[in-house]
């Protein structure tokens, strides 16, 4: 941990880490300063900072359980965030490196690169996070210090899923075989509501395209998986008379 600025929030953020399953040629220099990020700061810098430290008793419990590699990550910052009452604060931090991502190929080529040393990029994430709240700065330095950065844009995303969750908002993914008309998306949302959403709970239903299904829906609502395709039930007829 030599290479981060803020030493308990990263032993913190790894003690939570470890609660949530998670184990735990040299940067020649000029790619963020090429990619224009050195100094760049959320707009909301005069916030107090508050250690996480000081709520380390404080229980949280997670809105939705998520599960994978950027669930851990994502799932252990929410926690962090909690307990040092910075979720407000870390959700625009994220939001400010998701437009970093978006507009910025240099730092997207800076996180995804092999090639740069854990400790060198540990040291740049501290430089570049200057002024965003302690929680996210620790949860830099525990991406970069494990080799995980070109895993930060899936962890936001998973991070951004738990604050709706929070708010009662339901992540549903349905995938059709084809394009679904709109009826068809309006028969299945009421659907969805009507049979998975809790009294003040909203959702908010995306629709993909995989032909490979050959029929039928798979639907994804929260950490419920429905699987009513056409090829799931070719697969289980395959596996009756094997």
């Amino acid at each position: 941990l030599v290479a981060c600025t803020h030493r308990e929030e990263v032993i913190s953020l790894r003690k939570v880490l470890r609660t949530v399953g998670e184990g735990a040629a040299k940067y020649k220099g000029g790619m963020l300063r090429r990619a224009g990020l050195v100094g760049m700061r959320p707009l909301a810098q005069s916030v107090q900072r508050r250690g996480l430290a000081a709520a380390a008793g404080k229980e949280v419990k997670l809105p939705i359980q998520l599960y994978g590699l950027s669930a851990r990550y994502a799932n252990a910052l929410f926690v962090s965030a909690s307990k040092a009452e910075e979720l407000p604060k870390v959700e625009n931090d994220l939001k400010t490196i998701s437009e970093w991502t978006k507009s910025n190929p240099a730092f997207v080529e800076y996180i995804n690169n092999p090639v740069i040393s854990r400790k060198d990029k540990a040291k740049d994430m501290t430089s570049v996070s200057k002024g965003m709240s302690q929680t996210t700065q620790g949860f830099l330095c525990v991406l970069a210090e494990n080799g995980r950065l070109n895993e930060l844009t899936s962890v936001m995303k998973t991070f951004n899923t738990l604050m709706g969750a929070m708010r009662g908002v339901v992540e549903a993914t349905v995938t059709a075989a084809e394009p679904l008309s709109s009826k068809q998306q309006k028969a299945i949302e009421k659907a969805i509501a009507g049979g998975y959403l809790k009294k003040g709970e909203t959702l908010n239903m995306q629709v993909k395209v995989d032909e490979g299904i050959i029929g039928g829906l798979q639907v994804q609502i929260g950490d419920r998986f429905l699987d009513l395709s056409v090829q799931s039930s070719i697969n289980s007829v395959h596996k009756a008379i094997a």
